[in-house]
């Protein structure tokens, strides 16, 4: 396929873990990249890596879609160099642990901003021309935890995904017979630096085989929007977990909730 031909792929939070993966996974499916992270030198090394195995054309965005304007300036990167962008992949994110009353208004805000904002933003952005061609392919990134007891300490990390996951489905629906397959994509225990970074000690020691590694969420996510697959638990043992979830009593739901957070909560890095 030309440079010409293939399709460009945007994808946020590209610069490590699952974001990454999608990155390698889209290129494999013959499209180029636009990739957006904030670190801009962890982006220039995975595109220099992707490089060598890859003949692909990709753009870098350094952005942090906790600002406001964010969206907006990536789209008009876009606009700007001619790119047209035929899939979306919302993958930014990061956890946010704690209290809900004692995380400060400025930090809820700008995880508002990453988490649900930007997403519907870039989406609403990107749409149209998706619909004029007739084409589209937009993953949401959300996650397990909407399915399974929610600790204490989980803040608003899982309404913004339960809010992804009914967004993805809202977009499938409406623009379903324009050529637009739209898929929450809800992998549980994965291994990246998100953990790490949310200071989550206790999850990060969890036995290995609770885990997936990121390429196959990424992989399994390709192909849950190529077929038109509207929500995708990845993992049998993740889907069996959010299934035990709806059918044990909701007392017992709530100790175990109870008992992850005294847990957690020695290992939540101040």
């Amino acid at each position: 396929m030309s440079e010409q031909a293939k399709r460009t792929v945007l994808i946020t939070g590209a610069s490590s873990g699952i974001g990454e993966a999608f990155a390698e996974v889209w290129l494999e499916a013959g499209f180029n990249l636009v990739i957006t992270a904030r670190r801009l030198d962890r982006l220039q090394s995975i595109k220099q890596k992707l490089l060598n195995k890859y003949d692909a054309k990709i753009d870098l965005i350094s952005m942090d879609l906790s600002e406001s304007e964010a969206p907006k300036s990536i789209y008009k990167y876009c606009i700007d160099n001619t790119i047209q962008i035929d899939a979306l992949v919302n993958n930014a994110g990061y956890g946010n642990p704690g209290k809900f009353e004692d995380i400060d208004w400025d930090t809820h805000q700008k995880f508002l901003q990453v988490m649900v904002n930007a997403v519907v933003e870039l989406t609403y952005l990107f749409l149209p021309s998706m619909v004029r061609n007739g084409y589209g392919r937009i993953i949401n990134l959300a996650s397990l935890a909407p399915f399974i007891p929610a600790p204490d300490m989980a803040g608003l990390y899982s309404p913004v995904k339960l809010f992804q996951i009914k967004f993805s489905e809202s977009i499938h629906m409406q623009y379903l017979d324009k050529g637009i397959n739209c898929s929450a994509v809800c992998p549980g225990l994965t291994r990246t630096e998100f953990h790490v970074a949310a200071g989550m000690d206790e999850v990060v020691n969890t036995p290995n085989w609770l885990w997936m590694d990121s390429k196959t969420v990424a992989k399994q996510g390709l192909n849950a929007v190529m077929s038109g697959k509207m929500i995708l638990i990845n993992g049998r043992l993740n889907k069996f977990f959010a299934v035990l979830a709806k059918i044990i009593p909701q007392g017992i739901s709530r100790s175990i909730a109870r008992t992850f957070t005294k847990r957690s909560t020695k290992y939540v890095k101040k």
